[in-house]
């Protein structure tokens, strides 16, 4: 073999062995640490309107980014419009009639009653003394009997009037009643209530996104109906990325909620990202088939949730993850 030839299979080896080195670190770590491999998630979040109906308009679509408060869809508002319409009518009429006896009657007010009260009292005067001079001449045979009942129809009937003129002169004279003040009250508060619950209801025809997010799915048309609390949209939250990678159970000391750890993607894989311990599941399962070896697949393993660092925001969902854990103490 010539020294070229051997100079080449020199540096061919050298490079493998670098390769098989760099696969063996990345695999294992640095001899403090050790490694869990996963996959980069965001959290989803279901977005729907509490009262439902007809799509209008659909303003986002599927792959944009939206902030918190942007508008995905709008539902035909008329109904609802309508609704509150009536009841802020309602309520003002509440309101003025409590305004009114909260006020008290007005000295004309009681003097019309009194006046009312008087000239019912006359008329039935009048229809009563009628009504006698007709029973003397009915039981005399001068009239029809006809002419006597409608005589003391007529006294009954001022009669009656007389009576319900009374009673209001009476009420007024004595004021407002306290609880007629407070069933008026109640009727204003009920009507408010009515009026704040349509706005929200009104609102709820605007659907906007909670918080700053990727659109995932958002499958509709105008025209379509959606129900009351159903979702419309799936957005996905990538401001705050997570790994969720699976600790074996012979690691499980190294490792509590809160720890720091470095995490690398095959995307940038000289770039270390800081990422926190989040929550390790407390029911251990058997490593997914998608996950490692096949030997470290049936190992018992605890899901690990690890929330990156990524201020840059070049992290997707779906990237391959590994999490890289400092070995503590035993």
């Amino acid at each position: 073999m010539t020294t070229k030839k051997q100079a080449v299979l020199l540096i061919v080896v050298a490079g493998l062995v670098a390769a098989a080195g760099y696969a063996v670190w990345k695999s294992r770590g640095q001899g403090d640490e050790f490694v869990v491999s996963g996959v980069i998630e965001a959290d989803d979040i279901h977005v729907g309107s509490k009262v439902g109906g007809r799509v209008m308009k659909v303003v986002a679509r599927e792959g944009q980014s939206v902030k918190a408060g942007d508008v995905l869809v709008l539902l035909e508002p008329d109904e609802p419009k309508a609704s509150l319409s009536e009841s802020q009518a309602s309520l003002r009429q509440a309101e003025a009639r409590l305004t009114e006896l909260q006020a008290g009657y007005r000295r004309e007010e009681i003097d019309q009653a009194k006046a009312d009260w008087l000239a019912a009292k006359a008329q039935h005067g009048n229809a009563e003394k009628l009504r006698q001079r007709m029973k003397d001449l009915v039981e005399r045979q001068l009239i029809a009997p006809q002419e006597y009942d409608d005589a003391r129809t007529k006294a009954e009937e001022t009669e009656q009037r007389t009576m319900s003129a009374r009673e209001r002169y009476d009420l007024l004279l004595a004021g407002t009643r306290q609880e007629e003040i407070a069933q008026a009250r109640a009727g204003v508060e009920a009507a408010r209530a009515r009026v704040r619950l349509l706005k929200t209801q009104l609102d709820e025809t605007v659907v906007r996104s909670p918080v700053n997010a990727v659109v995932e799915v958002l499958d509709l048309e105008p025209g379509d109906m959606v129900g009351a609390g159903k979702p419309v949209a799936t957005l996905l939250r990538t401001t705050s990325l997570w790994v969720r990678a699976y600790l074996p159970e012979k690691r499980l000391g190294h490792v509590q909620p809160g720890l720091t750890v470095r995490i690398r993607v095959d995307s940038f894989p000289r770039k270390d990202f800081s990422g926190t311990v989040r929550r390790i599941h407390r029911q251990a399962e058997f490593t997914p088939r998608n996950v490692q070896t096949t030997e470290e697949r049936v190992l018992q393993v605890f899901q690990t949730e690890v929330i990156i660092d990524d201020p840059e925001k070049i992290l997707r969902p779906g990237m391959n993850a590994d999490v890289f854990i400092k070995k503590s103490e035993q």
